[in-house]
């Protein structure tokens, strides 16, 4: 067994270390702004979004620029994130809500209902039952013809995925320094999974807008 130390999203140093070194940022704000133009597209009247495992508040924040009438709920487990949270989202005053709840326990969260429910880079910690009942929730919270957006990390067949993790950072900026590992408790599920289990929450079918190696857009709406 492994003695590495892992460490833990409710850490205020790890967290201040992850969110000033995303070295993802920059390669997410295609599919975030894909997210947004969907909506638009849709001409779905916007007046409340709900961004799941929020962390610093990077696509509710997208969000909110894009449908100025529209106000969010921001929902995440980890007190150090809100404090970023708060910072970053602080232009958006009022419009902003927050909410400190696991999204794995989300039918215990009282959230209104909402026309958007986004989550970014946290479903992948979950199993496979906790994907599956989340679905169900969204669904749920979910006004009709609203949109689930999950912009997070997949699996890939044989090894690929292990090919696609030892060539990403040619596509991003390299870290500034080396980040502790932290919990991964389960295997990533691959699109396939999330695309069926969409399906079986009572979704339209849901599609893959963007994929970049072994992270990718999953969007879906609900039934009118």
């Amino acid at each position: 067994m492994s003695s590495e130390r892992l460490e833990s999203w409710h850490s205020e140093g790890y967290v201040a270390e992850w969110v000033g070194d995303d070295v993802l940022a920059d390669l997410l704000e295609l599919p975030r702004r894909i997210s947004a133009a969907l909506v638009a597209d849709a001409g779905i009247d916007v007046r409340h979004v709900i961004d799941l495992g929020s962390g610093h508040g990077p696509y509710l924040a997208l969000f909110l620029l894009a449908f100025p009438q529209s106000h969010g709920t921001w929902v995440d487990s980890s007190e150090a994130m809100a404090e970023h949270a708060r910072e970053q989202l602080a232009q958006f005053g009022e419009r902003v809500g927050f909410v400190l709840a696991d999204v794995e326990q989300l039918e215990d969260a009282e959230l209104d209902q909402a026309h958007v429910v986004l989550t970014s880079r946290v479903l992948h910690h979950l199993s496979p039952e906790s994907l599956q009942r989340l679905y169900g929730n969204v669904y749920r919270l979910l006004e009709e013809e609203g949109f689930l957006f999950n912009l997070d990390h997949v699996g890939a067949p044989d090894d690929w995925e292990q090919r696609y993790r030892r060539i990403r950072q040619q596509f991003t900026r390299a870290r500034k320094k080396p980040l502790a590992r932290h919990r991964h408790d389960y295997p990533l599920s691959t699109t396939a999974d999330h695309l069926r289990w969409i399906s079986e929450a009572g979704f339209e079918t849901a599609d893959v807008p963007w994929r970049t190696l072994y992270t990718s857009l999953i969007a879906a709406r609900k039934r009118a």
